[in-house]
């Protein structure tokens, strides 16, 4: 018996050996393979390894579950200024000085969105990119001016916000990005506007000119004689309170009032 025959038996208990090229026409016939056969990798084939396949199935599955929750985390402001500033950190001084992705190492930005990215990252971070020194205030991307700032990026991009366009960016670099699925992990809280100056509110303190002679008003000006002397004062600064005629006394110390 040839390596390429294959035992066949038949329901009325016969049994027959036939060349394999020749076991569909027994087939039809009603007969079938019988239990024992040759050693035929021909036609059985030999046993499979597929635990190197099963493992890639496994680790595909994982990635792509890690990347759905890393882009959902994305959705948080938080989360997504920290990820820029991971991403631009993990660039090379040359490269946020330069704006190109220089270094094919795997982190940090890659070479499609190395200028978007350093921007991105100066933002949250406040630093200049060439000197790698704080420069500007850390600003979140969902900061009122950002969208401005960004709007050449956006239009291209077909975004609406500063935040979409990070979101795309930092998607596209997910496998970097493990860390913020850490238990606990709370991002970057960054100023969502500008910080004002504003001088603590100080009540205005008045000055009596109660006495003085009034010479002439002209324009939006009123001229006082003030202890012999001809003095010009706003007219809308000079009030009338309780009875008695005051200015300011910042205005009164000006003009040597006082």
């Amino acid at each position: 018996m040839s390596e390429s025959d294959i035992n066949l038996t038949h329901p009325n208990g016969n049994s027959t050996t036939v060349p394999v090229s020749e076991m569909m026409d027994y087939l039809v016939g009603g007969w079938s393979p019988s239990e024992e056969q040759p050693e035929d990798p021909q036609i059985y084939g030999s046993d499979v390894d597929a635990t190197d396949a099963v493992d890639r199935d496994i680790a595909n599955y994982v990635a792509d579950h890690n990347k759905e929750n890393i882009c959902k985390m994305l959705s948080n402001v938080a989360i997504l200024n920290a990820a820029v500033t991971r991403l631009g950190d993990l660039q090379t001084a040359d490269e946020l000085a330069s704006g190109v992705t220089s270094h094919v190492n795997g982190e940090g930005f890659s070479a499609a969105y190395a200028r978007t990215g350093r921007r991105l990252w100066q933002w949250v971070t406040g630093k200049d990119a060439k000197s790698g020194e704080p420069r500007w205030e850390k600003k979140c991307l969902s900061h009122p001016r950002a969208t401005a700032a960004f709007q050449r990026q956006t239009r291209n991009y077909d975004f609406n916000t500063a935040s979409e366009l990070a979101q795309h960016v930092c998607a596209f670099h997910w496998r970097q990005l493990a860390f913020i699925l850490e238990s606990g992990f709370e991002g970057s809280i960054l100023e969502k506007a500008d910080k004002r100056n504003r001088s603590e509110f100080k009540p205005t303190q008045w000055f009596d000119i109660t006495g003085a002679t009034v010479v002439q008003v002209k324009g939006g000006g009123t001229q006082l004689l003030w202890d012999s002397r001809k003095i010009w004062l706003p007219t809308s600064q000079i009030k009338n309170l309780a009875g008695s005629l005051k200015v300011p006394r910042w205005l009164a110390e000006k003009n040597d009032m006082v």
